[in-house]
């Protein structure tokens, strides 16, 4: 059986332990023959982890103890989201990202280690891996801000769509778009819609989203 096959075996299993599912993978990648076959393995792994059909098979490792996964994300959980996060937006498709993440692997020592990151990092958000359509706008907080202040009717406009109650979100979405599409200053459309963002996550803070409507 190949490696890749071997993976796929393990990633189609119906194990919902996360350290077991964990320590099968990490073993296929430790089998892997040269570095770029272990890079190919675990991009795998990201980019089919829900779409290799599932069978009733189970893994025989054993996993990690609650105690010791309990410990494991005291100590490690903030490092793996922060190179996670790093890892996905320094990339520029799959096979970089899984390169980024094993060198977290490699950089720890213990076993328990290297799957706590393997499988941490197979059930995060950002996997399945998908490439995004762009590379984000970054806007420092005074630029956003003059964006805002100098479009003071559109955000007002904006403020009084996200507090009118519609009967469904598409109808929210359509004024709300119109909005926004009404400039070519892409800047400015980003600045409308991260207003519009804040505006929905304030609501859902203070409980008022069902009251705007589904």
């Amino acid at each position: 059986m190949s490696n890749a096959v071997a993976l796929r075996t393990v990633l189609g299993s119906e194990t919902s332990d996360k350290s077991v599912l964990g320590q099968a993978i990490l073993k296929v990648i430790q089998g892997a023959t040269s570095p770029e076959e272990r890079v190919d393995l675990f991009a795998i792994a990201l980019s089919e982890r829900d779409t290799v059909p599932k069978t009733p098979r189970a893994l025989p490792n054993k996993g990690i103890s609650q105690d010791d996964w309990d410990q494991l994300a005291k100590t490690h959980a903030d490092m793996v989201d922060g190179h996670l996060k790093m890892a996905f937006f320094r990339a520029a498709n799959v096979k970089g990202f899984a390169s980024e993440i094993l060198r977290l692997v490699d950089f720890v020592t213990e076993e328990n280690e290297k799957t706590y990151v393997l499988a941490r990092t197979l059930f995060s958000a950002y996997v399945p891996y998908r490439e995004l359509p762009g590379k984000p706008v970054h806007m420092n907080d005074a630029s956003y801000r003059h964006k805002l202040d100098s479009e003071k009717n559109r955000v007002g406009l904006v403020d009084y769509i996200m507090g009118l109650s519609f009967d469904q979100r598409t109808e929210r979405a359509s004024v709300l778009l119109q909005v926004i599409d009404d400039t070519t200053d892409k800047d400015l459309r980003v600045a409308l819609l991260a207003h519009a963002m804040y505006v929905f996550e304030k609501q859902v803070t203070e409980g008022l989203v069902e009251k705007l409507g589904k």
